[in-house]
């Protein structure tokens, strides 16, 4: 059995099938141990229906997309990749495929009619270039969950403005409740904030046109993004010194009723569970940014086969296995986010997760979060700035003059 080995969130599991002329399949992926044990019978009805094929599975958990794209670069780098490897989409997966480093799977789009399979919005939000390289395994969105009873207590309603949603902010104030709870650790928490505040100023053709560095940043919505952002934490809306704050710790004001709202993915439901919160004081709406339709963030994961994976026919039959409705449908818990058409979690059970679904597979128009937009590169740059300004250490037009000196000095690197 493989390991993973340098890190303390982590864990491997080996599945063996059967027979001297077996075939290996790593599936390499960021569960954590909730994660890899839910799916331990997905990969045993697997091996049992295709017991000439070795599952092995090896995790790196914990890390989110900080260390994990790192330690697949050292796997391919020194000639020893998986099989098939989870991935985010945007520009975290776009390195792999501009070195060359995965497989275009159009062939196996049509020999198992994937395209019928998958939700359409989540292929096309990971084609690159016209190719796809990835299978859509997750479809996720992106809101305000909220406590309902301190919105209740407070007598407030869910905004459907920016306007009221700041009317909520300040009530919240006047009650001594602070508005939201973010982790500023990593960058990418608070990043969320600003990417509404950005779609909301910016609107969305040009906040797609920023995304793409085809609009500069020095102009004045993004100035105004930045400014609602210093806004918030001078007004102390955001619980404080929050910089240093992993986005795992921030959940604890909401829990605790010190703040009210933080924004979190269709996920988070399964997460307050398992941090012992029960969620019946829980419920989200997707942000009012005054623009028609109202998008939200959403992002696919998806499934790839490195190029140069030892078994990429076994790989792709087992993406085939695991992606397929009658298999997700016998074993739910892995699949409560499928990015696959016709599974849906049961309701009575997850009523929020439920809700979301309904969201996510409506054809609403979506944005990526940015560190999906962005390479790792120009994101070191985005979150520099922007803790630069929460610290009250860059002026907001400063801000916005130094983000598109950044992406200058980016592009400028690629020439």
């Amino acid at each position: 059995m493989r390991s993973v080995t340098g890190f303390t969130a982590m864990a491997a599991i080996a599945l063996l099938g059967h027979g001297a002329q077996a075939q290996d399949i790593r599936f390499f992926t960021n569960f954590d141990a909730n994660a890899v044990s839910n799916w331990e019978p997905v990969l045993e009805a697997y091996q049992e229906q295709n017991p000439d094929s070795n599952v092995e599975l090896e995790t790196v958990a914990g890390s989110g997309a900080a260390i994990y794209p790192d330690v697949l670069r050292t796997s391919m780098a020194a000639g020893d990749p998986p099989d098939v490897f989870f991935m985010w989409g945007g520009e975290i997966a776009g390195p792999f495929i501009d070195a060359g480093q995965v497989m275009d799977l159009a062939p196996y789009y049509e020999q198992y009619g994937w395209e019928e399979t998958l939700t359409p919005w989540t292929v096309e939000a990971i084609t690159r270039n016209g190719k796809v390289y990835g299978v859509p395994f997750n479809a996720r969105g992106m809101g305000f969950f909220y406590r309902t009873d301190i919105f209740e207590e407070h007598g407030i309603e869910v905004p459907t403005t920016y306007e009221e949603v700041e009317n909520v902010c300040r009530t919240l104030k006047e009650a001594g409740v602070h508005c939201a709870t973010f982790g500023g650790k990593f960058g990418w928490h608070p990043m969320r904030l600003l990417d509404y505040f950005l779609e909301t100023r910016c609107g969305p053709e040009l906040h797609d046109e920023l995304n793409r560095l085809e609009a500069s940043w020095d102009q004045p919505c993004v100035v105004e993004s930045y400014t609602m952002l210093k806004t918030w934490v001078d007004e102390d809306w955001l619980m404080p010194d929050f910089l240093n704050i992993s986005p795992v710790d921030a959940r604890m004001p909401l829990y605790l009723g010190e703040a009210a709202m933080i924004i979190e993915g269709d996920w988070f439901e399964s997460v307050a569970r398992g941090d012992g919160m029960t969620t019946e004081n829980l419920d989200f709406f997707v942000p009012p940014t005054g623009h028609e339709p109202v998008r939200y963030s959403a992002f696919p994961q998806q499934w790839m086969i490195p190029a140069g994976a030892e078994n990429p026919d076994a790989s792709a039959e087992f993406i085939d296995f695991i992606i397929s409705p009658e298999v997700q449908n016998e074993f739910p818990e892995p699949f409560v986010a499928s990015a696959t058409v016709g599974v849906t979690p049961d309701c009575e059970e997850w009523p929020l997760t439920c809700k979301w679904r309904e969201v996510i597979t409506s054809q609403r128009a979506i944005y990526p979060p940015t560190d999906q937009a962005f390479t790792k590169e120009l994101m070191d740059s985005f979150f520099e700035v922007q803790a630069g300004v929460i610290s009250g250490q860059t002026p907001p037009k400063d801000a916005a003059v130094l983000m598109q000196e950044r992406a200058e000095e980016w592009k400028a690197s690629k020439t």
